[in-house]
């Protein structure tokens, strides 16, 4: 194989393609149904996200996910018809309805979980402890290198921070406006 930093970007474009596809397999998530349930990828990563997150919105939720709006809304919609999840309106905002789990969709999403971690536990078995620790450095410096890992979250960050007022604030607005 030729060296990937010395190929053109095809090249390139085609290792991480080939990796992908490795990956996706490997992990089963082409699978018709994740960890052995009626559920795709998708119904499985809403379900994770709402049973470890609290004060969800449907548009928060779309937007950090990166999906469809009226994707989102079939999906969701089919969740608590089924009874999975609770819908209720933010006390914050009224027009906005928050998201949660309900005690069904908790006990549906428990297996699901306990899956994923017998199977992730199971690859990790295979391999060494040096192995193991070459493998997670690997997957934080992809995380790192495409912007996702959490050291390139505080880069989106607003470079500045809101608070309430404290003693004296005031009195500097009041004197800036003044020397301005």
């Amino acid at each position: 194989m030729t060296n990937v930093a010395e190929s053109g970007m095809p090249q390139r474009v085609a290792v991480v393609r080939r990796f992908n596809r490795f990956y996706t397999k490997r992990i089963g998530v082409l699978h018709e149904g994740l960890l052995r349930s009626p559920f795709s990828l998708t119904e499985v990563r809403l379900l994770y996200e709402l049973a470890h997150r609290e004060q969800l919105t449907a548009t928060g939720l779309g937007k950090e996910l990166g999906l469809d709006p009226g994707y989102l809304s079939r999906i969701l919609s089919g969740f608590v018809k089924r009874g999975l999840v609770a819908r209720t309106p933010s006390p914050a905002d009224g027009r906005q309805t928050l998201l949660a789990l309900t005690a069904s969709g908790r006990k549906v999403f428990a297996p699901l979980e306990a899956r994923s971690n017998e199977e992730v536990s199971a690859m990790l078995a295979g391999l060494s402890a040096p192995e193991q620790k070459r493998l997670i450095e690997a997957m934080h410096t992809i995380e790192r290198l495409i912007g996702t890992g959490p050291e390139n979250q505080t880069a989106s960050k607003a470079p500045y921070l809101l608070r309430l007022h404290q003693p004296g604030d005031m009195g500097w607005v009041v004197h800036r406006h003044g020397v301005l």
